[in-house]
């Protein structure tokens, strides 16, 4: 079966159509379809992107209009779905990469210069015959703005997709490096992509193959909640059974300190009176010696 092709065209620049594509292509990879995305912007931000990707789940072809058809047409048979990132202002290109899409999604801003952009971009969508959809990017949640936009929208009969992608850094924060907002733990951008390319993967007939990449990280976030959360009342436990151990320390009586004993002053050894050296004296001679001893 030939690849779905989803184009991703808006005459205005600026409004976020190469970060679209480029997550576009993340999710429906990480669905096990293959996929290829088709960079057709001579500014090249999905192909400096995919460089810094350095990852086999996508491949990227650099074309132009001109050369599109020809290279759309090796693809086809090779991949399951096709995204086609495209120039601002480039009306020749842009008819090319519609004519070859089955679905073409338009990114706008909620502002009223987007909304002037878009009549022109869906008038080349209408004369192609195509079906499109508007994806509301870069939305301040609650704000007048954007339903005012919406409203004005479904005025003109252009259909919008009921999930809108909000004004979050990490969407443009995270191509400068490779990735996506796909590519890491759960968090409300990735749910927002998410629940948007669900909705169009229902729209052209994609089944959604298994769980998310943010259904996936929810669950390991919740996991490691769990365990953060064990580890935590282990930690309250050790410190309480240390606190108890420090009150019952300070309650149990305290020993009585021994007395000092007195020190008992030596008495000094009688030092020995030095003997006097003696020597005797004989007196006299003969019978009539006397012995005497002088000191």
């Amino acid at each position: 079966m030939p690849a779905v092709v989803i184009t991703v065209a808006q005459q205005k620049g600026g409004v976020g159509k190469s970060t679209l594509a480029a997550h576009l292509a993340v999710a429906f990879a990480q669905q096990g379809y293959s996929t290829m995305l088709f960079d057709t912007d001579p500014q090249g931000t999905c192909t400096h992107w995919h460089a810094q990707r350095k990852s086999p789940d996508i491949g990227l072809v650099a074309t132009s209009g001109w050369r599109l058809t020809r290279d759309l047409s090796m693809a086809r048979e090779a991949n399951d779905v096709i995204i086609i990132d495209t120039p601002p202002h480039a009306e020749m290109d842009i008819k090319v990469s519609v004519r070859a899409a089955d679905l073409v999604l338009v990114p706008i801003q909620p502002s009223p210069a987007d909304v002037w952009a878009v009549k022109e971009t869906f008038n080349t969508i209408a004369g192609e015959s195509r079906q499109c959809m508007v994806v509301m990017n870069r939305v301040v949640h609650r704000a007048n703005i954007t339903e005012e936009v919406r409203q004005k929208l479904q005025t003109l009969d252009i259909p919008v997709a009921e999930v809108e992608l909000g004004n979050r850094v990490l969407f443009a924060a995270s191509m400068e490096s490779g990735l996506t907002v796909l590519d890491g733990f759960a968090n409300p951008a990735q749910v927002e992509i998410t629940n948007l390319v669900r909705s169009i993967a229902a729209k052209i007939g994609l089944a959604w193959r298994g769980r998310s990449s943010a259904e996936k990280s929810k669950d390991d976030s919740a996991a490691v909640s769990t365990t953060s959360s064990n580890n935590e009342t282990r930690t309250k436990d050790m410190v309480a059974k240390k606190k108890a151990v420090k009150k019952a320390v300070k309650k149990a009586p305290a020993k009585k300190k021994a007395a000092p004993k007195k020190k008992v002053a030596k008495k000094p050894a009688k030092k020995a009176k030095p003997s006097k050296a003696q020597l005797t004296v004989i007196e006299g001679t003969g019978l009539g010696q006397k012995q005497r001893k002088v000191a």
